[in-house]
């Protein structure tokens, strides 16, 4: 006897759609990642792109694109071995059974003093991590970061600053300033933006015991109107059978 085949498929979409924690489930994206972690450098300087992803046998696969024109590599790591300006731009990626890549950008500058954040955009409760960079690596000392305008620390000696679990009153615009004898430099400005840490939605927990017993209804309704229309087909044959009598 013929089923309602509705409920059981829109059951599956279901349980497609929500992960198990309860939560939306995404599509998964290839992720562009940064080594050295930083995606503000000196011309001249080295960094290492890599498209975290499907871990395919095939390495020869992934897509590489700059302000969305393609690039020749093909590799899952694209080096760049000594910046120019025109390494600058918006990268993105995508591995094989991975959709294309958030984007990630690399700014080259020529200065003394860069102040570099990874990352700039960070989960609250997340680190991140700031340092006052210095061209070619020279010594810098008396070393000030600041935030909103206002001292933050200082140092003699330059030292990066590590924040273990980053906080909403974290975000500001952050400058440092040092000594290269005989003169002093003051890097540009950055923003850090710190973003609420995702909450799960309370009402999804609710919600998915509802959508299932709206499912099993409306799959025991398809079923219900099936069997009937089969015994109305059989009636009507039966009928048919008698008039020929």
């Amino acid at each position: 006897m013929p089923t309602g085949m509705g409920g059981p498929i829109l059951l599956c979409i279901a349980f497609l759609l929500f992960s198990p924690d309860g939560t939306l489930a995404v599509m998964l994206k290839s992720v562009v990642s940064l080594y050295p972690p930083w995606n503000r450098i000196f011309r001249g300087e080295a960094v290492t792109l890599t498209c975290n992803g499907d871990k395919s046998l095939d390495d020869n696969s992934t897509k590489w694109t700059r302000d969305g024109i393609a690039l020749a590599e093909t590799t899952s790591h694209l080096e760049i071995l000594n910046a120019t300006f025109q390494h600058s731009g918006q990268y993105q990626c995508q591995s094989p059974s991975f959709n294309q890549s958030d984007p990630v950008y690399l700014e080259v500058f020529s200065d003394w003093l860069l102040l570099q954040v990874s990352p700039n955009v960070v989960t609250e409760g997340k680190p991140f991590f700031i340092r006052c960079h210095v061209w070619k690596n020279w010594d810098a000392y008396k070393v000030i970061y600041y935030k909103n305008g206002k001292g933050l620390k200082y140092w003699y000696e330059n030292h990066n600053i590590s924040i273990t679990k980053a906080t909403l009153e974290d975000s500001g615009t952050y400058h440092c300033e040092g000594d290269l004898k005989p003169r002093h430099y003051v890097s540009g400005p950055i923003n850090i933006t710190v973003i609420r840490a995702h909450q799960r939605k309370h009402w999804i927990p609710f919600f998915i015991p509802l959508l299932v017993v709206i499912l099993f209804a409306v799959d025991t309704g398809l079923f219900i109107s099936t069997q009937k229309q089969f015994i109305f087909i059989l009636k009507i044959k039966k009928t048919k059978r008698g008039t020929k009598l």
